[in-house]
């Protein structure tokens, strides 16, 4: 009777675990789409708001001891590094000579490159309430923070 009682609540965490990664997922997406959306939006206007991706020199592995996730130390890098970089091997003034006004001259000059991508960003987080037999059992929190980003060109008002 006990391995009944036993094999019965192992079947019951296996089916809400199941559904509850099912909805999960589904906010998920959900979530990544809404944010595509808003960074779709952005990316069609005609005014620039461009946003600057952070410049990342290291990264510390975190709990997960998985590199690149959310839980991992980043450690900010130096925009010199880049402009310096791309600056050293294209030679920037030559290339100009050139070809006036393009990009790599106009990257290697600028103190601030990040906004000459283009890039545009949207990001959405959602908090998703757990089913009572995972919190109570599996998990020990009452809900989960799940977070989308998404990052586009800028097609400077193309349609």
């Amino acid at each position: 009777m006990v391995e009944f009682a036993v094999a019965l609540v192992c079947i019951l965490v296996l089916v809400a675990g199941i559904i509850q990664i099912s909805v999960l997922g589904f906010k998920q997406s959900k979530l990544m789409s809404e944010a595509r959306r808003e960074a779709g939006q952005k990316a069609m206007l005609e005014a620039s708001s461009f946003s600057g991706p952070q410049f990342i020199s290291a990264c510390t592995v975190g709990a997960d001891e998985i590199a690149y996730s959310l839980d991992d130390g980043k450690t900010a890098g130096d925009v010199s590094e880049l402009t310096v970089g791309v600056g050293s091997h294209a030679k920037p003034d030559d290339l100009n000579d050139l070809c006036p006004d393009n990009p790599v001259s106009t990257l290697a000059g600028s103190s601030f490159p990040q906004f000459l991508f283009g890039l545009v960003e949207s990001e959405k987080t959602e908090r998703v309430e757990l089913i009572p037999i995972i919190r109570e059992l599996v998990y020990g929190k009452d809900e989960v923070e799940l977070k989308g980003s998404v990052w586009m060109t800028w097609t400077k008002g193309l349609y």
